[in-house]
């Protein structure tokens, strides 16, 4: 990963994992969330498309581009990561999106990954559905549910 002049890296959310008509709405919402009208930085938020397969038309790629969407990525220090994740989770409370999770790809620290929660929850990693909080275990996750209940 190459550090930018500017001293900022690329942090990447990856969306291969979310269903299309999903995909659209988290990407809109992205892009009013990090991308506000007075940020004159235009190379800050891109959007990263699935290559065309080999001989196929380049015409079918942009008609089903919310479908082709992989990732998107902003121009911003890696040291936000914690920031861009929460405001992610924000995004997907936000438009009541409760199956799936934003984690950290444990092979990149840059790359925030969104995923079926089932998925995760295989993996030993539990999130809250109202808040997107992690537990280490469903002890510690049931504690923290009653008091949502309790509010």
């Amino acid at each position: 990963m190459a550090e930018r002049d500017s001293g900022l890296l690329t942090i990447f959310v990856n969306l291969e994992n979310v269903d299309g008509r999903l995909r659209e709405k988290i990407t809109k919402e992205m892009e009013s969330e990090f991308f506000p009208n007075d940020n004159n930085r235009t190379n800050y938020f891109k959007l990263v498309y699935f290559e065309p397969a080999l001989g196929g038309n380049d015409n079918n790629h942009q008609e089903s581009n919310k479908e082709s969407l992989r990732r998107i990525e902003l121009d911003e220090n890696g040291e936000q990561i914690s920031i861009v994740k929460q405001k992610v989770k924000d995004i997907l409370i936000k438009l009541s999106i409760d199956n799936y999770v934003v984690t950290v790809d444990p092979n990149s620290d840059l790359e925030l990954v969104i995923s079926k929660r089932t998925e995760v929850e295989t993996a030993g990693e539990l999130h809250c559905r109202h808040c997107g909080m992690e537990f280490e275990d469903m002890i510690q996750l049931g504690n923290h549910l009653r008091i949502h209940y309790m509010i």
